[in-house]
């Protein structure tokens, strides 16, 4: 018994001192390496205020400095600019060098405001000096002593405008502060590591023979705690990072722009007297260009903005400045900046304001400006298809406080559950790996909270990833005077039809296509996209009369929609390759399809397919393929002459008010509509004419594959009626099409049988409202096939 607790003794010790011998090497190497991160934190500060005292300084004019300059008028705007750097709190000097020989400094200009060192004094030589000299920003690794004291120092180097080495600027930090500044630091996680080591050897002593694992989920919380105190750097840092990355691209097209601004400038200098057409190209040239330095101006400066207002909010420093404004002007100045943004990336723009909100209100104009425009850009930036809603409504809190109800709705990528708790903390951007490319600094939502807690308001989300989010926010006004504002949709609508005009590239009137689908609404569409190209168009409702007319006639190109019955896209074109003698077999075949998931293009190519268009198609992005395509005989580019002339709306505007309100009433979006047929009225038209005219036969073969339980016919009509319906702008019942296809793909019968009735109830209710507002009686037979161009989602 002796020996065995004296074994056990021994093993207890062992363990003990196992355990103490690895505690003390890990708390050694921890701190050690702590140390070094610390360190190298300080480093990075110091060069950074380098870099931004030498971003100050024009280097040309710097290289150029001589003795004789000392005390001219450009040697003291330069030492003034450095001067506001010396007076920092955490560095002791600051001033300029140069390299006169290799390897040998002298001083150029220092802002010592007691002893500065003269024009020609020579300068300590050190390792990161010499780095600097030859154009690579760098910090002491160790202090050095000279006539001033003992220092660390931090090197920038300063470019001409030749990119080459005019100069050196040189910070120089106390060794007392750098070292002050690593022993502050140190001392708590030194605290932390003793605490810990204790914390071991107390818990290997009670638990002895489990020692292995109790010390095993010591490690583990060791390393939470270390990533959590990491994470906070980092957080920091990586904000720094972007920064210095967000800031810096407007400036470069600034620079950029505004070099080209100066070259056609000299360029019309030069112009001899009577050219007018040449003064006329350059001024248009040059108005492009402080464009482009205007746009990267509004960026940079939102970005300073948004850095100094949350500066001022953490600060305690924002006051909120309330006085009149006119709600309409505000809600108008955002939709049409929001409208202007989701075009560029063909999103829809919808917007439902309520009539009876009164319009002349008491508040902080600028900072309600701020709260709804960072919620629709960032609803922009974050939607790659589909639309971007604004809803503003109102509630009323006694005679004159109105709770404005406002929600901001996309399609875009949503927001992952787990992540939302995070959307409104500062320095945070969610998903940095799928988000690198948009443009913020991750400080909008953490301001925006802010400044609606100031004004008493709130802010919620709602969100599904992968399905888009809502944002609904509350901004309690004063009322000056309870008169509505009245119908600010119709007048939005209004600037929606005057959008840009379409003009077609060019004209084919020799080229003959064939466009191949099995859904009505689209060919009419994708003929009225290339009316004005005045392109020979075929179509087929097959594929098996598509592989028959690719046999008998000899096409130019083919347009092939993929999901069909019977015969799909890709069996008919095999036939039509298989075909030996066929006069198309060999022609190029453009796939069009709504599958936009990645590796789709990659599928389609392999099947051989000459290339790929996904729904929904741009009439630019269509006409662009065919220009591809196209024998170049059978090719006439338009100039822009013979495109000057633009299409007249004959509508009148109350009668396309009345429309529109009708067409709202019965779940048809107009503004979404429109954008699918290039925001052509007449155009939209014919499109819903041909949904309503299409009805009873879509019905009827929805109908027959319901009641034959025919699942996989059932799902290419429904998928048909979804695409048709969102793209006439009948979102709720595009989305119940969408819900039976789903449906259908994974046999669930319950949803079908439960989704069904009320689809075609829809389906008609959409069709009686469009018959009551428009003549369908009259539509060509000629426009009556339509391809598949419109959106799957």
């Amino acid at each position: 018994m002796a020996k065995k607790n004296n074994l056990s003794t021994k093993i207890i010790l062992m363990v003990e001192a196992i355990l103490l011998v690895s505690s003390i090497l890990f708390c050694t190497v921890s701190i050690i390496r702590a140390r070094n991160g610390i360190k190298e934190a300080i480093q990075q500060r110091m060069l950074d205020i380098a870099n931004c005292a030498s971003g100050s300084v024009n280097g040309d004019i710097l290289g150029s400095l001589t003795a004789e300059d000392v005390g001219s008028e450009e040697y003291n705007k330069q030492y003034n600019t450095l001067a506001v750097f010396r007076d920092n709190v955490e560095l002791e000097y600051v001033y300029s060098i140069k390299e006169y020989e290799s390897g040998k400094f002298i001083f150029t200009m220092d802002t010592d405001p007691d002893t500065p060192a003269s024009f020609g004094d020579p300068v300590k030589y050190t390792e990161a000096l010499a780095k600097a000299g030859k154009g690579t920003a760098a910090v002491d690794e160790v202090p050095y002593s000279d006539a001033w004291g003992e220092f660390y120092s931090a090197y920038s180097p300063v470019f001409d405008y030749r990119g080459k080495v005019a100069g050196i600027i040189a910070v120089d930090f106390s060794a007392q502060w750098f070292d002050n500044q690593l022993t502050e630091q140190m001392k708590s996680t030194v605290k932390s590591y003793l605490i810990i080591l204790c914390f071991s050897l107390l818990l290997a002593a009670a638990l002895s023979f489990t020692i292995v694992r109790p010390f095993v989920r010591m490690q583990g919380e060791l390393m939470e705690e270390k990533m959590r105190a990491e994470s906070a750097n980092l957080a920091k840092s990586d904000f720094l990072a972007n920064m210095s990355h967000e800031i810096r691209t407007p400036i470069n097209a600034v620079l950029g722009m505004n070099e080209m601004i100066l070259r056609e400038s000299r360029r019309t200098q030069e112009i001899k007297e009577g050219n007018e057409q040449a003064v006329r190209d350059s001024l248009k040239n040059i108005v492009v260009y402080a464009g482009d330095v205007e746009n990267a101006g509004h960026n940079l400066l939102a970005l300073v903005n948004d850095i100094l207002d949350f500066s001022k909010i953490e600060a305690g420093r924002l006051d909120l400045v309330e006085a009149p404004y006119q709600l309409s002007s505000l809600l108008s100045d955002l939709s049409n900046m929001v409208q202007l943004k989701a075009q560029d990336k063909k999103l829809g723009f919808v917007i439902d304001v309520d009539k009876t909100l009164p319009d002349e209100l008491n508040g902080d104009e600028v900072r309600v400006r701020q709260v709804l425009t960072n919620l629709l850009i960032n609803a922009v930036k974050y939607t790659e298809f589909g639309s971007v809603g604004l809803t503003v409504k109102g509630e009323r809190h006694g005679n004159d406080t109105l709770v404005l109800v406002v929600d901001v709705k996309d399609t875009g990528i949503g927001i992952k559950k787990e992540d939302l708790e995070k959307l409104f903390t500062k320095f945070e951007r969610l998903e940095m790996d799928r988000n690198s490319t948009v443009e913020g600094t991750g400080l909008g939502l953490a301001i925006t909270k802010r400044l609606l807690d100031m004004m008493g308001g709130s802010i919620s989300v709602e969100s599904r990833y992968g399905d888009g989010s809502v944002f609904t926010v509350t901004i309690p006004q004063k009322i000056i005077k309870d008169v509505p504002m009245g119908d600010f949709q119709a007048r939005f609508e209004e600037n929606v039809l005057k959008a840009r005009a379409y003009k077609e590239s060019f004209h084919a009137p020799n080229a003959h296509i064939l466009i191949v689908d099995d859904t009505r609404i689209n060919l009419t569409v994708v003929s009225n996209l290339l009316k004005n190209t005045r392109v020979q168009i075929d179509t087929a409702i097959s594929g098996s009369e598509a592989v028959s007319k690719a046999q008998k006639i000899e096409y130019d190109i083919i347009l092939m929609d993929q999901r069909m019955p019977e015969m799909d896209g890709t069996e008919a074109l095999h036939h039509i390759r298989e075909k030996e003698n066929g006069k198309s077999s060999n022609v190029p075949v453009i796939c069009l399809t709504a599958d936009a998931v990645v590796g789709a293009k990659e599928k389609y190519l392999q099947e051989g397919f000459n290339d790929y268009l996904s729904k929904p198609v741009d009439g630019y992005a269509l006409e662009k393929m065919l220009m591809k395509y196209l024998p170049e005989d059978k090719l006439e580019k338009v100039q822009d002459s013979d495109a000057a002339a633009e299409e007249k709306d004959e509508t009148a505007g109350d009668d396309r008010t009345a429309v529109f309100e009708a067409l709202r009433d019965a779940g048809i979006n107009p503004e979404i509509g429109l954008q699918y047929v290039q925001n052509d009225a007449e155009f939209y038209r014919s499109v819903l004419g041909d949904f309503a005219a299409g009805l009873e036969e879509k019905k009827g073969l929805i109908q027959k594959s319901y009641a034959e339980e025919d699942w996989h016919n059932y799902m290419i009509q429904v998928h048909s009626l979804k695409s048709s319906a969102k793209m006439i702008g009948a979102t709720e019942l595009s989305e119940q099409a969408a819900k039976q296809e789903q449906a259908s793909k994974e046999g669930d019968t319950d949803t079908i049988c439960s989704g069904c009735a009320p689809m075609i109830k829809k389906y008609k209710e959409v069709t009686d409202c469009i018959r009551s507002v428009i003549n369908t009686e009259n539509l060509s037979k000629d426009e009556e096939e339509v391809l598949e161009f419109w959106p799957e989602q």
